[in-house]
C-alpha cells in the first residue's frame, strides 16, 4: 500500500487564547499538513524526537502515538491546553512545518549541527579540535522548565520550552494566575526551531562579533515565524476581512507570541509587535519606518525587531503592488475601499495573493542564507544576500520583490558597506574575478573534489549526507593543509587571498599596525603561526524559484581563525577573529566560481572594529565573544539530561 503524502494534525494557528475569543475561535484551530513519515511514540521521527519530562513537577508524560488509529482517524488530538499529549503533537507539527519550508527553499535536506564531544570541565578550550558526533534528531522538551522562557541549547541539540504562571491582573485572554505554555505558541516553536536550523547552516553566527550578530539570530527566527502564519488561508481571510483588506492594520499579522506577552506583568498585546503599538489604553497606531530605527536599537531583540519590521514592510509593499489591480476593479477605478467590510470574493482573492507573496518572501529570506558570509554577519550583508539569492533564481522579478526589499531597508537606515548605489546591480554580490593563477588553483581543487561531490549528490539519506560531507571536507582540508599533493606556495597564497584568507603568519598580518596585540596559539603568545584553513561544510543545493527556474550549486564554507588578546591597560580581553568565504560553485561545472562571499581575515579595520566591540569601548555594548546562548540567565532549568540521553 502506498503511504500517504501528508499527515494531517490539528493545532493552533495563533496562540491558544485566540480560541476563547468569539471573533477568532472559528479560525484558530487549523490542520497542519506534515510530510508523512513513520513515527514512534513521542513523536519520534527522522528529524525530531519529543521527550516530555517535567522536572519542576517531577512528571514524565506518556508519549503520544500519532500512528494509533483512534488518533490518526481524527487528524490528531484535539487542541487542548491541558493535555500534555497534544503539546507533544503540536511541537512536532510546528517544528516539521518549519523544517519543510527550509528544505524547499534551500533545495536540500537539513542536517543538524554535530554535537561536540568534550570532557567535562574543558568547555573553554576553544583551540582544541574536539571530536564531533552526528545528531540524528533534534530533541524537543515541551515542559523543560517552569519559567517564562524557551530556547535552543546547541550543546545538547535540544529545544527547551517553559511554562509559567500568568500575571494576576486581568489582561488579554489569559486567566489571571493561570498557566501559560510556551510550547503552545506556534510563533515560539517556529522561532526556536529556526535557531537550531540557522546554527546548522552558519554555526559561527553563535559568536557575538558585532551588534548585528545576536540580533540577526533573533530577527531571522521571528521572520520565519511571522511569514509562516500566512500559510493558513482561513486565518488570512479572516484578518483581511476584519481590517478591510489591509495587512498593516491592527491585526494578528504583525504581532508575535501574543499570549506570552499578555501573560507578563506590564505588557499589553504581543511580546513583539512589529508594525504598531498601543499609544494608550484604547489607541493603537501604526509605526512608520524611521531611518534612525536601526541605529538606535541596541539590545539584540530590539535590533532584531527592526529586521523583522523591515521584511514585513517589504511584504506590505509587494502586497500593495500586486493587489492594486484588484482594488481598482473592486472600487470602479478609485483605488479607495469604502468603510466597513469588503466583499468575501475580494477577500478570497486578496488572501490568495497575500499567502503566495508571504511564502515567496519567506523562501527568499531562507535561500539568502547560502549567500551570506560565513562569519560576522551584518544586516547590510544580509540585504545583499537577499538581492543576490533572488536575482539568481528569479531574474525577471515581475512581482518587484527586490525593489520592495531595497525600499524597506533604506527606510530604516540599513545600508551595506562598499557599494556605490542601492541599485540591484550594485547590491548583487560580484562574481569573483580570478587571475589566471587563482583560476588554475581553484580548478585544481575542484577536480580533486569531483568524486566527493558526486557522492553527495547521489544520496538523500541524512546520515550519509553528513558522513560524505565530512569526508569531502577532510579531503579539501588536507589539500589546503599541504598534506599529500599540492600546488606551489605562490598559487596557494594567491587563491587564499581571493577567498578572504591568508598564507602568512599573524604577525605579518597585524603586528606592525597593532603592536599591543598579543597573538595566541593554544592560549600562549605566538606571533609566528599561520592560521589553518577550516572547512566548515560542503553541501549541494537544488533550487527552484517562483519563475520556474532551477539552478544546481555547491556551497563550500571556508574559514580561518586568529586568537588574540586585545586588552588594554593590563586587562586581558581574549578575542577570536575569523575570516573566510562562502564559495558557491556551479554543480554542472565545478570549475565555475559563481560567488565568493568574503569576510577578509586580512582586514585590519574589521579586526580593530571587533576588538573595540569585545572590549566594550562603546558603552552601549556589553563585552562579548561568547556564544549568543551562553547567558546563564536564560537557562533556569534542572533537567536531568543524563537520564534523557540514556532513554
Amino acid at each position: 500500500m502506498t503511504a500517504p503524502v501528508f499527515r494531517p494534525l490539528r493545532g493552533y494557528a495563533l496562540d491558544p487564547g485566540f480560541s476563547t475569543r468569539l471573533d477568532t475561535a472559528g479560525i484558530n484551530e487549523v490542520v497542519y499538513h506534515i510530510p508523512f513519515e513513520d513515527l514512534e511514540p513521542g513523536p519520534v521521527g527522522e528529524y525530531v524526537e519529543v521527550v516530555d519530562v517535567d522536572p519542576a513537577s517531577g512528571c514524565w508524560y506518556e508519549p503520544v502515538d500519532l500512528g494509533h488509529e483512534h488518533i490518526a482517524s481524527q487528524q490528531g488530538l484535539a487542541p487542548s491546553e491541558g493535555n500534555p499529549q497534544f503539546h507533544q503533537q503540536f511541537v512536532y507539527a510546528v517544528a516539521m512545518k518549519t523544517i519543510r519550508h527550509f528544505e524547499r527553499a534551500l533545495g536540500r535536506k537539513i542536517v543538524w549541527y554535530p554535537r561536540i564531544v568534550r570532557p567535562r570541565g574543558d568547555e573553554q578550550h576553544v583551540d582544541v579540535p574536539w571530536p564531533r558526533e552526528y545528531v540524528a534528531r533534534l530533541r524537543i522538551h515541551p515542559h523543560a522548565l517552569r519559567d517564562a522562557n524557551a530556547y535552543y541549547d546547541p550543546s545538547r541539540a535540544a529545544l527547551l520550552f517553559g511554562y509559567f504562571t500568568a500575571a494576576r491582573q486581568h489582561q488579554g485572554t489569559n486567566y489571571p494566575g493561570g498557566l501559560v505554555f510556551t510550547c503552545l505558541s506556534p510563533d515560539i516553536v517556529a522561532h526556536e526551531t529556526t535557531h537550531a536550523i540557522l546554527d546548522a547552516i552558519h554555526h559561527r553566527y553563535m559568536e557575538d562579533t558585532n551588534p548585528d550578530v545576536a540580533a540577526f539570530h533573533e530577527g531571522f527566527a521571528d521572520i520565519v515565524a511571522l511569514l509562516q502564519r500566512f500559510t493558513f488561508r482561513e486565518l488570512v481571510e479572516h484578518q483581511l476581512l476584519a481590517s478591510g483588506g489591509r495587512v498593516d492594520g491592527q491585526t494578528a499579522f504583525g504581532a508575535l507570541a501574543t499570549q506570552f506577552g499578555e501573560a507578563l506583568a506590564g505588557h499589553r498585546g504581543a511580546l513583539r509587535n512589529m508594525i504598531g503599538r498601543w499609544v494608550d489604553a484604547d489607541t493603537w497606531a501604526p509605526l512608520d519606518p524611521n531611518p534612525s530605527d536601526y541605529a538606535e536599537a541596541v539590545e539584540p531583540h530590539d535590533r532584531g525587531a527592526v529586521l523583522v519590521a523591515t521584511v514585513f514592510d517589504a511584504f506590505r509593499r509587494v502586497y500593495a503592488y500586486q493587489t492594486a489591480d484588484l482594488i481598482r476593479i473592486a472600487t470602479n477605478g478609485t483605488g479607495v475601499l469604502p468603510e466597513g467590510q469588503i466583499s468575501t470574493d475580494l477577500v478570497r482573492r486578496l488572501a490568495a495573493e497575500a499567502s503566495e507573496i508571504a511564502e515567496h518572501l519567506l523562501h527568499i529570506c531562507i535561500r539568502a542564507l547560502d549567500y551570506c558570509p560565513p562569519v560576522d554577519i551584518s544586516f547590510g550583508s544580509y540585504m545583499r544576500a537577499l538581492i543576490t539569492a533572488d536575482l539568481d533564481i528569479a531574474p525577471e522579478d515581475a512581482g518587484r520583490y527586490r525593489v520592495a526589499l531595497i525600499e524597506a531597508f533604506r527606510a530604516r537606515g540599513i545600508f551595506p558597506k562598499n557599494v556605490n548605489t542601492l541599485s540591484v546591480e550594485s547590491l548583487r554580490w560580484n562574481r569573483p574575478e580570478l587571475t589566471r593563477t587563482q583560476a588554475h588553483a581553484l580548478n585544481w581543487l575542484a577536480n580533486h573534489l569531483r568524486n566527493d561531490i558526486r557522492m553527495l549528490v547521489e544520496t538523500t539519506d541524512r546520515e550519509q549526507l553528513y558522513e560524505r560531507s565530512r569526508a569531502a571536507a577532510a579531503r579539501l582540508h588536507a589539500l589546503f593543509d599541504g598534506k599529500g599533493e599540492r600546488l606551489g606556495d605562490r598559487e596557494w597564497e594567491s587563491l587564499l587571498n581571493a577567498l578572504g584568507m591568508t598564507a602568512r603568519s599573524v604577525s605579518r598580518l597585524f603586528g606592525r599596525r597593532s603592536p599591543r596585540v598579543k597573538f595566541l596559539l593554544n592560549g600562549q603568545p605566538n606571533d609566528a603561526y599561520v592560521p589553518a584553513v577550516e572547512v566548515h561544510t560542503i553541501r549541494p543545493a537544488f533550487r527552484s524559484g517562483r519563475e520556474g527556474r532551477q539552478i544546481e550549486q555547491v556551497v563550500i564554507v571556508l574559514t580561518q581563525r586568529v586568537s588574540a588578546d586585545v586588552g588594554q591597560g593590563g586587562r586581558p580581553v581574549p578575542m577570536i577573529f575569523r575570516g573566510g568565504c562562502s564559495l558557491i560553485l556551479s554543480l554542472g561545472d565545478f570549475n565555475k566560481a559563481e560567488y565568493a562571499v568574503v569576510k577578509d581575515i586580512r582586514s585590519y579595520d574589521r579586526f580593530a572594529e571587533q576588538a573595540s566591540y569585545v572590549r566594550g569601548d562603546d558603552a552601549r555594548h556589553e563585552l562579548g565573544i561568547a556564544s549568543v546562548y551562553d547567558d546563564d540567565s536564560r537557562r533556569p532549568w534542572a533537567l536531568d539530561f543524563e537520564l534523557l540521553h540514556s532513554r
